[in-house]
């Protein structure tokens, strides 16, 4: 068990070198399930783009091509996991974009040209996937950690 502290902030932290590396180990499985889920949610959307094409000067790829995951590491401990995807997954998710957007939790038409017959649809499929998977990673990362806190507890100064 190592302790480090920051003279900055001055914050100690307690870590074990094999639970940490147990710990990145389940937080980079669980990254990737997310991911996959995400790619399978996404591919369940049957509008929008079919194919990656340039908008605006830049390649715009299909949702489910532009799924990545990255970590990001302090002391040697994952403390950051995040999706990454195109823009337009935000709007498919919320249904809002060109002429629509989100006003007290309702789709609202805006746009001032004549009213399609079509209406944009939340499609909800970020979510989901999240807080399906969310309680495995939790319950997972707090049997690791269980010794590190009650071991932290027993910190003090006297």
């Amino acid at each position: 068990m190592a302790i480090y502290t920051d003279s900055v902030g001055g914050v100690a932290q307690v870590s074990g070198n094999d639970d940490s590396k147990e710990q990145n180990a389940v937080v980079r499985k669980w990254i990737s399930m997310v991911q996959k889920r995400l790619k399978l949610n996404t591919s369940a959307l049957t509008h929008g783009k079919n194919q990656s094409r340039f908008h605006h000067g830049r390649l715009e790829r299909k949702l489910s091509d532009s799924l990545k995951s990255q970590t990001k590491q302090k002391y040697g401990v994952i403390d950051q996991a995040s999706i990454i995807f195109e823009r337009h997954g935000v709007f498919v998710h919320k249904g809002v974009g060109r002429g629509y957007k989100m006003v007290g939790g309702t789709v609202v038409r805006t746009a001032k040209s004549v009213i399609p017959l079509t209406t944009r649809v939340p499609r909800e499929w970020f979510n989901p996937a999240i807080d399906q998977l969310m309680p495995e990673l939790i319950e997972k990362l707090e049997q690791i950690n269980a010794d590190a806190v009650i071991n932290a507890t027993r910190l003090v100064i006297k």
